[in-house]
């Protein structure tokens, strides 16, 4: 089975260009460095050309929403598998669904257990965010989020990721920063206010008003083993909805960040499920994958129809 890499020169653990060189060497590897949309969609679809049925990736999960958006594009619907070789900031995707080393080393085993047939493999639901109205337009990944998710996305990127603290460490920064600026900062009654939103899931009628936190993911977890979703049901996306001026917003923290609201949560307004599609619309932007977006004038839909296939030695 053919190895293809994709490696993003920006992520975090590749800026120095050491991983770049060290592959240098590996024979019978195509590879790109592609620092455009159009360049990636032009590597992908010569990785197809040449045979490539596993496409490495070296990045975080920004690069991955990238890989994941061009591939239909670039393959049709015979998808080939992803590798992940971590190296951004976050790395959600690769702690979730396993990855297949860092570095030139990880990369080594897995051209080894590729060749060998010995990869392990998992299937995985993609989260896929359209706009709606206008001109097709459409990003894929694991996690979106809103409201309060976007003002922390915010911080953790002008203040925490600026420093030099990454990964899990980078998200407990962030969610310690983002309930200090929430409780005692200068604008925490804008943030505990929340964003102006309407979701509707499924064929259920819209919820309309304000949201303090508004999140969805494939995921059945996600870092520090956070799982703030709760809800019955084989449905591939899970979602989470708080709304603005959220009551007694300390003492729900930690029952919503394990899945386990006390009732009185759910009375107040702390609403989770599982769902097909999610149809959102709002005026601030949100976020997928460590990226913000704007949402656009009639909102996006949320679904999970396609499914990607990961491997790892």
């Amino acid at each position: 089975m053919r190895v293809g890499l994709i490696i993003n020169q920006a992520s975090r653990r590749n800026r120095d260009g050491g991983f770049g060189r060290s592959v240098a060497g590996f024979d019978d590897l195509p590879r790109a460095e592609p620092r455009t949309v159009a360049e990636l969609e032009d590597a992908l679809a010569e990785f197809r050309r040449l045979g490539v049925r596993v496409v490495a990736v070296s990045g975080g999960d920004g690069t991955l929403r990238e890989v994941l958006t061009a591939l239909p594009g670039a393959y049709g619907d015979e998808q080939p598998d992803i590798a992940l070789l971590p190296a951004g900031k976050t790395n959600l995707a690769a702690r979730v669904l396993g990855r297949a080393g860092t570095g030139a080393a990880g990369l080594r085993r897995l051209v080894a257990a590729a060749r060998d047939g010995t990869l392990t493999r998992v299937e995985w639901p993609v989260l896929d965010i359209t706009w709606r109205g206008g001109p097709e337009r459409r990003v894929r990944g694991f996690l979106f989020g809103a409201a309060g998710f976007a003002a922390g996305t915010r911080i953790a990127n002008s203040h925490i990721h600026r420093a030099g603290v990454h990964d899990a460490a980078a998200v407990a920064l962030s969610i310690a920063a983002t309930a200090a600026s929430t409780l005692f900062g200068p604008r925490r009654h804008v943030l505990l206010e929340g964003e102006e939103m309407s979701i509707a899931t499924d064929d259920a009628p819209g919820r309309c008003g304000r949201r303090f936190l508004t999140l969805a993911t494939t995921l059945d977890r996600l870092v520090l083993d956070l799982t703030p979703f709760w809800g019955e049901g084989e449905k591939p996306i899970r979602w989470l909805d708080v709304p603005g001026r959220p009551p007694r917003l300390m003492a729900a923290l930690l029952p919503a960040l394990r899945g386990r609201p006390r009732p009185w949560m759910i009375d107040a307004g702390y609403a989770s499920g599982r769902a097909d599609r999610l149809a959102i619309a709002m005026a601030t932007p949100f976020v997928v994958d460590g990226e913000l977006f704007d949402p656009g004038p009639q909102g996006v839909l949320l679904s999970a129809g396609r499914r990607a296939g990961f491997v790892a030695p």
